[in-house]
């Protein structure tokens, strides 16, 4: 009896926990995981793989020239049009303007860390009801290892579903409103933003029909539109005006085919590039629930039922998306892809699967909420339903998940790199990446003003000199001049012919313009501990000349430099940074430019 009595006790408690807004939790959180960022300072953790080699230069050369009224901005690959350097996240380019580099970057990740939490909580509350459920779901959402420079793209998704709940039960829809401008300006159209507005204009479509008021969700769609439109007016206006400033690299791109129902299946179980959700452990306790559902859907009162009927067209959807990317990577269509020009040869529509990470755990919500509530008939069922037994289940369900989600986590990292640091984690820290000291160094041997030259790189990515200050003649751009991809092509031609994946690399995607050769092929990670030697290298100098450059910045020694006619001018390293730089110059000939 007093066992029973106790446990009805714990059950009320937990019961009325359920309703207690538990989203003041969220700070705790929060300190947790920006307090080793703060300790570390610069020598925190974040993936540098398109993210600080990439977008972080939009940011970073956005807000340089923020006001300035420059269409090409010079300091990458001989002047680059602004169009080649889109922020992707533009309301937080002037953080960038008036803080320092890595604190504007820390900034940007607290705000979109605090928004995927609080609009996966408040998505989740608006569905199920559940404190239990919102607060589990906004944490594993938010810490999964977003890329912070893509702002809301993908981590506020579901603060867009959020809005939309809003408005269609016509509750707080100035609020919502506001949250739409506020996603639009902190999300990239061509990433996600066109997949919110086609979801939203079904969602119209659908309130339409069952005739409800759409008017107001129809006001959502013109307003989100209308942001993106308005950051996003260059390039709409090159692309409805015909007003283009020059022919894209990506003309040339080559999309490759995958197998199908292969692609299909490692999209649903493990998401695609750029977008980790850490899902896959979730999966099969997903399928049980909705299996169990059918079985007892009889004995289920209304809102389960309803719950159970969310979460099957969440599943369908999700299982939709994967298909569609499949079907995107299948062969006809890439051939079809292929063949044409313009925006339709380059556009991604298959990024649909950027809203998995959302999707999974708003599923994983929905299944839980199913039987979250539900009151058994016996002594059996009513203990297996008692909210402290679910509580401990979905505990153990979400186990392997969350250690999977720990050891991917920033937070696990940081605190790892903390400890260890890089000699024993093995991570590269923002400020071994960037390597201030060693950039320093170098700008010291040229002894020049840094806008009066260019340099290029050979094994070592562009990045930390241009976040130094360097100009340089090659960089990281998904939109350049192919004229220009043409030209630095030259200086590295007979490269190219000793490696045929390299060269279809450079010739078929070309993003990364970068001096690619035969020695290391398309790496641009080599570090200090690379001891590379260039033997027989074969650049074309004078395209290089050509292209503006007088120094190479070289992981390596080049043993031929002499006949390329380049002269060792000192080899640098620091202790904390990643690389180690031979720098060369090019020799002047008699009429002053480069030999």
């Amino acid at each position: 009896m007093r066992i029973n009595r106790i446990c009805r006790k714990i059950n009320c408690v937990v019961a009325q926990m359920d309703r207690w807004p538990l989203w003041v939790l969220f700070p705790i959180l929060l300190a947790a995981v920006m307090a080793p960022v703060i300790a570390l300072g610069e020598g925190s953790v974040f993936g540098y793989h398109d993210q600080l080699d990439e977008v972080m230069m939009s940011m970073v050369f956005s807000a340089k020239h923020m006001g300035d009224g420059l269409k090409i901005w010079p300091e990458m690959m001989g002047g680059l049009d602004a169009c080649g350097l889109q922020p992707a996240a533009a309301l937080f380019v002037p953080l960038y303007r008036f803080l320092p580099v890595f604190w504007a970057f820390v900034t940007q990740y607290a705000v979109i860390f605090t928004a995927g939490f609080l609009g996966m909580y408040l998505c989740v509350k608006e569905l199920t009801e559940s404190s239990f459920l919102s607060l589990i779901a906004a944490g594993c959402f938010c810490m999964l290892p977003h890329l912070p420079v893509y702002g809301l793209s993908e981590v506020g998704i579901p603060l867009a579903v959020f809005a939309f709940l809003q408005i269609w039960k016509e509750k707080n829809v100035l609020l919502s409103y506001g949250i739409l401008v506020f996603f639009g300006l902190t999300s990239s159209l061509v990433l996600t933003g066109y997949v919110v507005l086609g979801f939203w204009a079904v969602g119209t479509a659908v309130s339409f029909l069952r005739r409800r008021k759409w008017g107001m969700l129809a006001g959502g769609f013109a307003l989100l539109t209308a942001v993106y439109v308005w950051v996003n007016r260059n390039l709409f206006w090159e692309l409805f005006l015909g007003m283009e400033a020059y022919v894209s690299h990506r003309e040339e791109m080559v999309t490759y085919a995958m197998p199908f129902w292969k692609t299909v299946w490692e999209a649903f179980t493990s998401s695609t590039q750029y977008v980790p959700s850490l899902h896959r452990y979730l999966i099969l306790p997903i399928m049980v629930s909705l299996i169990l559902g059918i079985v007892c859907y009889k004995k289920m009162e209304r809102k389960s039922r309803k719950r159970l009927f969310l979460a099957w067209a969440g599943l369908f959807l999700l299982f939709g998306i994967a298909l569609f990317y499949g079907f995107c990577r299948w062969r006809p269509v890439v051939d079809f892809k292929n063949g044409l020009h313009g925006f339709m040869h380059y556009f991604q529509m298959e990024r649909f699967c950027w809203i998995y990470p959302a999707g999974w755990y708003l599923e994983t919500a929905l299944c839980c909420s199913i039987w979250w509530g539900m009151k058994g008939k016996g002594k059996i069922s009513s203990v297996l339903l008692s909210p402290t037994v679910q509580l401990c289940v979905i505990a153990a369900v979400m186990m392997p998940t969350l250690k999977f989600i720990k050891e991917n986590s920033y937070l696990y990292m940081n605190v790892n790199q903390y400890n260890n640091g890089s000699g024993i984690t093995g991570y590269i820290s923002w400020e071994s990446y960037y390597a201030e000291d060693l950039m320093q160094q170098l700008e010291d041997a040229i002894g020049r003003d840094m806008s009066t030259y260019r340099v290029a790189h050979l094994g070592i990515c562009p990045a930390p000199a241009l976040m130094h200050g360097f100009y340089t003649v090659d960089g990281y751009s998904n939109n350049y001049p192919l004229e220009y991809k043409h030209r630095f092509r030259k200086v590295i031609a007979k490269e190219l012919e000793k490696n045929r994946e390299t060269q279809l690399y450079f010739d078929e995607w070309g993003s990364r313009c970068y001096l690619f050769n035969g020695t290391t092929g398309s790496a641009w990670m080599l570090g200090k501990d690379s001891e590379i030697v260039y033997e027989k290298l074969e650049l074309d100098m004078e395209a290089l000349q050509e292209l503006g450059c007088e120094y190479l910045f070289s992981c390596g020694e080049i043993k031929n430099a002499r006949e390329l006619g380049l002269s060792l001018m000192g080899c640098y390293e620091t202790d904390i940074g990643y690389w180690r730089v031979w720098l060369y110059g090019l020799q002047r000939t008699a009429n002053g430019g480069s030999r």
